[in-house]
C-alpha cells in the first residue's frame, strides 16, 4: 500500500520572526497521519472477530489471536501460510 500523497515541499517546521517554532502545515499533518495509520496497521493484532475491514490491501497481515496464526488478506479474504482462506 502507498501513501495516498506524497509530502510536501518545505520544511517540516518553521521559525517565526521571534525564533519560535511554528507547528508544520495542514499537508504534513495530514502525510504524517496517513503515515501513522498505515504503521499502526501493520502491527495489528487481534480476535478473527476485530480482524480490519478498512486500509485493507494484498499482502497486510494480522496476528489472529483466535487462531494463534499470522493471516494474510488477499482479494478473496484471508489467508493462512498454506493459502487456506480463514
Amino acid at each position: 500500500m502507498a501513501l495516498v500523497n506524497s509530502p510536501p515541499t518545505g520544511p517540516v517546521d518553521t521559525q517565526d520572526g521571534k525564533l519560535r517554532i511554528v507547528a508544520p502545515t495542514e499537508g504534513y499533518r495530514n502525510f504524517f497521519n496517513a503515515l501513522f495509520n498505515i504503521c499502526n496497521a501493520l502491527t495489528m493484532s487481534g480476535t478473527t472477530a476485530q480482524r480490519p475491514t478498512t486500509l485493507l490491501w494484498p499482502g497486510r497481515m494480522y496476528m489472529d489471536l483466535t487462531l494463534n496464526k499470522p493471516v494474510w488478506y488477499t482479494v478473496g479474504g484471508w489467508r493462512d501460510a498454506t493459502s487456506a482462506l480463514v
